[in-house]
């Protein structure tokens, strides 16, 4: 009787051993099934909407000290201070709007017929001969040269002058106030004409 005892127990736990065990596989086993799931799951491309952001032009913004008016920019700043109380770069194939004839300016309002005025009037070589517009003010042309053309504001209450200057690509406009005599304005604005280049 103990002997049947003793087998009996054996066997149970034998069957209980083997129930609890979980199925062993092998390690190619499982590589195989985990590339299986990463396969399944890897993302397509989008080819359509590839082509059409490749298709659509980006726009460049650039800084602005790399923004081509910023040189005329730097060019009227540094002129004006205690001799030139106002000055402008004006383009020398004017446009259909301001934007394209005033290349830039500072202390000064140019309107665009004034702009339109200048060009012509210089082209035409006529400019000594009419009375130039600069925000409504009139100046006459008193000195012409191969270059340069000098005058002063005819409103006398007001005083002061103008210079102009005939550029490679622009026109300067350059105005003095009243306690600046011409003939510290020009040496001074031919000066710096000749010695500083728009870059």
């Amino acid at each position: 009787m103990s002997e049947t005892t003793t087998t009996s127990t054996t066997s149970t736990s034998a069957s209980s051993s083997t129930n609890i065990s979980p199925p062993i596989q092998s390690f190619s086993s499982r590589r195989r099934a985990s590339t299986n799931n990463s396969n399944s799951t890897s993302p397509t491309l989008n080819v359509d909407l590839i082509n059409k952001l490749a298709s659509q032009p980006v726009p460049i913004i650039m800084p602005p000290s790399y923004k081509p008016e910023a040189k005329y920019e730097k060019y009227v700043n540094q002129l004006v201070g205690k001799v030139i109380m106002s000055a402008a770069l004006i383009s020398k194939t004017p446009g259909p709007k301001l934007k394209n004839n005033l290349l830039a300016q500072k202390g000064i309002l140019i309107k665009f017929n004034e702009t339109i005025q200048i060009v012509d009037a210089i082209a035409k070589g006529k400019l000594h001969l009419e009375l130039i517009s600069i925000s409504g003010t009139k100046y006459a042309i008193t000195t012409v040269k191969e270059r340069s053309f000098y005058g002063f504001n005819t409103n006398t209450n007001i005083g002061g002058g103008i210079i102009l200057i005939i550029l490679d690509n622009a026109i300067l406009v350059a105005l003095f106030p009243a306690s600046v005599l011409i003939g510290e304005a020009v040496p001074f604005i031919e000066n710096y004409v000749s010695n500083t280049i728009i870059t």
